[in-house]
């Protein structure tokens, strides 16, 4: 085996003999020390392989022993870069491109995150950088415990972690905490009211209720009592547990002033792509114009390979203007945003409660412009309140 690779880089040819003695033309080249292997007879002569080099030595050998040579096949490196000489960058870019094939197999390509459900994508990438876990590191350089380390401290909500280096690619699976069930709490407690209102329905569950539909009270009456009677007469302490609806009053002030700071992105806009390769990344436009007051937008285009994103690409980063101006606000325009605002706390503040009535008024005043509005919403108010027992 080790022959016949040292016989592909010194190349060989296949070579074929005819003449009068073409024995005598064996006997002279073995005295001269060349070397035939794999010689059989011939139609009117004889075959057989020798290297390049012998083979042009065997001229004056041949012509002494009256014979005549011809090439019948070649073999070997030699004859192959023969083949591209005229294209010689064909074997040179081949050449350049597995050494660079070799060279960036010493870094890190990929990074794939699997097991996330709790923890972002993001954030974990984010750490792994910090950690030296990144695309573009020397793979030799990477410590994969630290990395496990660092982010175990740093996210509590992670059990269990790992991170394997593949070739060029690193595999980081992730094993988030289970969650403690919330153990019930059955301390004895009442309910109290935690806003002013009128009642309008009670349900209790546990409990006895002190207050009836249609009656007042004030944030922190007492609503279920937690404290019950038995018919022995015995006192019995529970944790107070239901549901009393009640008609609340909220109100909701609001400001405008008449001139309005007003942002808004123009269609001016400067384009900067960049060539990223893993993770180093090189300008490929030079803009060193930039606007006073700005947003910035960026936006990867990676070479993607069997769908798996390659750490070669461009990144375009995309910088629009900012202008300020000042917005002068009349009395329709306001109340129609204090309409929105209105709509937003109803949504987002009162979603659990149901609306019973709204009433709202907007004036305008020397700076600017003024809501209020008054609602009833319907929503529970029973807030449990733990009490001790003494013995």
């Amino acid at each position: 085996m080790i022959l016949e690779f040292i016989r592909f880089f010194k190349g060989s040819v296949g070579f074929k003999v005819t003449g009068k003695s073409p024995e005598r033309f064996l006997n002279l080249s073995a005295q001269r020390g060349i070397n035939i292997w794999d010689a059989r007879p011939a139609s009117n002569g004889i075959e057989g392989i020798m290297s390049v080099g012998d083979y042009r030595q065997i001229r004056p050998i041949a012509k002494k022993a009256g014979v005549r040579s011809e090439i019948t096949a070649k073999r070997g490196l030699p004859f192959i870069f023969s083949r591209f000489k005229p294209r010689i960058g064909i074997p040179i870019g081949a050449a350049l491109g597995v050494a660079l094939l070799i060279f960036l197999s010493n870094f890190i390509w990929t990074i794939d995150i699997i097991g996330e459900k709790q923890v972002s994508e993001t954030s974990l990438r984010s750490l792994l950088a910090d950690s030296g876990v990144r695309v573009g590191a020397y793979r030799q350089a990477v410590d994969t415990g630290q990395a496990k380390r660092d982010i175990l401290l740093k996210v509590d909500k992670i059990g269990w972690l790992s991170v394997n280096i593949l070739g060029s690619h690193i595999n980081v699976e992730v094993k988030e905490k289970i969650e403690k069930p919330e153990i019930e709490n059955t301390s004895p407690c009442n309910l109290k009211a935690s806003a002013d209102g009128v009642i309008t329905k009670i349900t209790a569950g546990e409990g006895i209720a002190r207050v009836k539909i249609g009656s007042g009270v004030a944030k922190g009456d007492l609503l279920v009592s937690g404290v019950n009677l038995t018919k022995q007469n015995t006192v019995r302490y529970v944790r107070a547990k239901g549901e009393v609806l009640a008609d609340v009053i909220s109100e909701k002030e609001l400001r405008l002033p008449k001139i309005i700071n007003y942002n808004s992105i123009t269609e001016n806009k400067i384009e900067r792509r960049q060539l990223s390769i893993l993770g180093a990344r090189l300008p490929c436009s030079l803009s060193f114009r930039s606007f006073d007051s700005a947003v910035y937008t960026q936006s990867n285009d990676s070479l993607n390979l069997n769908g798996v994103d390659l750490p070669l690409g461009f990144v375009t980063e995309t910088e629009r203007e900012l202008t300020s101006e000042n917005v002068s606000c009349g009395k329709k325009a306001a109340q129609e945003i204090f309409k929105k605002e209105l709509m937003l706390f109803e949504v987002f503040e009162k979603g659990g409660s149901r609306l019973v009535s709204k009433k709202f008024t907007s004036n305008e005043t020397k700076d600017g412009f003024t809501c209020s509005a008054r609602y009833v919403f319907n929503e529970n108010i029973a807030e449990s309140v733990d009490f001790t027992v003494q013995e």
